[in-house]
């Protein structure tokens, strides 16, 4: 018999005569926690109306005045339909019986009563017992851990939107900012780009100083606010000193005019006023457009351009701005990268990873050409290795080449491999034959850029868990520089994200680097992921980002990329 368990009950006993009830109680007493007695149906009921929450078993007898047992019982299983009955009875009498067999009644005792066989039915009571406080615990922890889980997840989400709000925003002027920018115009169709340029600016800092100059571009910021309120134009600081105006519409060259025309006299004529200082400082603007449907900025920053170095207030494009350096700078790089695929000058760097002591733990190897004397880094030639289709075999062989020497060093060395190349099933197909077959899997980490232009999680997911069963580790690059979205730890399951340099290198300084990186920081921690600080070119740097709980370190603060080690 499960005495323990007994202990724990708390029993109503109802019974109209005296001298039985007392028996019962005290034999029953020293098996049970506690003893609710009740002398008639109607006392019983309101009993247990009063400790409903306390009762866990009904003892009771069928025949008492005021109100029976039976009547007594219906009435308690309509507030708890589970409570189990026990019956005592000196008779047997088929109507009665018949009624409490409805009842789904536990046992019957008959008098004068064994209390070995009462302690048995309620052991057989103690089943359903316990299935009861286990049904209700489990509820219980349930709707505790719900309640957790939507706690955490309101917080992730009010994080998330705080750090979308701080990424895509202008600190100085609550504008949207230059990510803000190349977001929005990839959803138009027909974009109008108005660049808009404060001339020699940096006279203005240098002659009044920072916050002079912060108070100009607040008051260019709403001066186009004002301006364009009515038009439905979107407008971003997307540099120090320029402005974009984006919309989307129709070719209407006339009104675009009127708009530029407007812009450049109401900035001449509102000089910009300081009451701190008491001073005036009128400024002017140089203004570039573009209405094309491709390469929209590119061409209003070209149109920009030719504006200023012609000495005019405005210029919108046309093929009078030309691409014609752009091509030549093509066509050299494109012979650079072609010549040294044929004198394999592909050559790997790397730049050493440290720990919070400074300790080298791994490092990053980085694609360099190697050309005549100089060395080249892959912000001269990837894009346009890219649009000329070699790229592939670049990225390939610089990893045979880090392959090689991670198997002769035995050292940890890790990889950048862009969403393409993980899209790309012969590439991936090398890549997983180059770990097998030179056994380094586990000394191999994958560095892959955070973009919104994943598309394909299924894909990506596929190649990470592909690499990771084998060995390897993952690493998000370049972290807060794309779509930023928390989403994408929880989609990719990386083993470090490596924090976005544009954040780092200033976060000494700039309180939004330093927010955005602790909330980063932070929410990694939660999922157990290690966070690696990128651009650590001080001292001052690097003891704030360990102060943040950073667990590893890469800069020139401790090491240039290195042609080998």
């Amino acid at each position: 018999m499960n005495f323990e368990l007994i202990k724990t009950f708390t029993v109503l006993y109802v019974e109209d005569e005296k001298p039985l009830r007392e028996d019962v109680t005290q034999n029953i007493a020293p098996f049970v926690k506690k003893i609710i007695i009740g002398v008639d149906g109607k006392d019983g009921l309101e009993l247990f109306k009063q400790n409903k929450e306390d009762i866990d078993l009904i003892i009771s007898d069928i025949l008492m005045p005021n109100m029976n047992g039976i009547e007594m019982n219906n009435a308690i299983r309509q507030i708890d339909s589970n409570i189990p009955i026990i019956y005592t009875t000196a008779f047997n009498d088929t109507e009665y019986m018949l009624q409490t067999i409805e009842q789904s009644v536990t046992a019957y005792i008959l008098k004068p009563i064994d209390i070995e066989l009462l302690l048995k039915a309620i052991e057989k009571a103690s089943i359903g017992i316990e299935n009861e406080r286990l049904k209700l615990s489990l509820a219980q922890m349930n709707q505790s851990l719900e309640q957790k889980v939507n706690e955490k997840t309101k917080e992730l989400q009010r994080k998330n939107e705080e750090l979308y709000t701080r990424l895509f925003t202008d600190e100085l002027t609550s504008l949207k900012n230059r990510k803000a920018f190349f977001k929005d115009i990839q959803s138009l169709q027909n974009p109008i780009v108005i660049i808009v340029d404060i001339d020699s600016f940096r006279t203005v800092n240098d002659l009044y100083g920072e916050y002079i100059g912060n108070i100009v571009l607040v008051s260019v910021a709403r001066l186009l606010e004002d301006m364009t309120k009515e038009s439905g134009c979107n407008i971003y600081r997307t540099g120090s000193d320029e402005f974009i105006l984006l919309k989307e519409s129709v070719f209407d060259k006339e009104k675009c005019l009127q708009t530029i025309k407007s812009i450049i006299e109401k900035i001449k004529s509102n000089p910009v006023y300081s009451s701190k200082f008491d001073i005036k400082i009128r400024i002017s603007v140089t203004i570039g457009v573009s209405f094309e449907k491709t390469d929209t900025f590119a061409k209003a920053d070209m149109a920009l351009k030719k504006a200023k170095a012609d000495k005019i207030e405005y210029l919108i494009y046309d093929d009078s701005c030309n691409l014609e350096n752009e091509y030549k700078n093509d066509i050299k790089w494109t012979s650079i990268i072609e010549k040294s695929l044929k004198n394999d000058t592909i050559v790997p760097y790397y730049q050493p990873i440290v720990d919070r002591d400074g300790n080298i733990l791994k490092y990053e190897s980085l694609m360099r050409i190697a050309e005549e004397n100089e060395v080249y880094a892959p912000f001269y030639f990837l894009d346009i290795a890219k649009k000329i289709k070699l790229y592939p075999y670049l990225e390939k062989t610089m990893l045979v080449k880090v392959f090689k020497k991670v198997k002769e060093t035995n050292t940890v060395i890790s990889v950048n491999l862009a969403i393409e190349d993980i899209l790309n099933v012969d590439f991936v197909d090398f890549i997983t034959k180059e770990l097998i077959e030179n056994k380094i899997a586990s000394l191999i980490i994958f560095e892959i850029l955070e973009s919104e232009s994943i598309e394909d999680y299924g894909k990506v997911s596929s190649f990470i868990a592909r690499v990771k069963e084998l060995g390897s580790k993952i690493a998000i690059d370049d972290f807060g520089s794309g779509y930023s979205n928390f989403a994408h730890l929880l989609k990719l399951n990386p083993d470090y994200i490596k924090l976005d340099g544009s954040f780092i290198k200033n976060i000494d300084s700039d309180e939004n680097s330093y927010l955005i990186t602790k909330t980063i920081v932070d929410f990694a921690h939660t999922l157990n992921i290690k966070t690696i600080a990128e651009f650590v070119h001080s001292k001052e740097v690097f003891d704030v980002v360990k102060s943040l709980g950073v667990d590893e370190f890469q800069g020139y603060y401790f090491s240039q990329p290195l042609e080998d080690f």
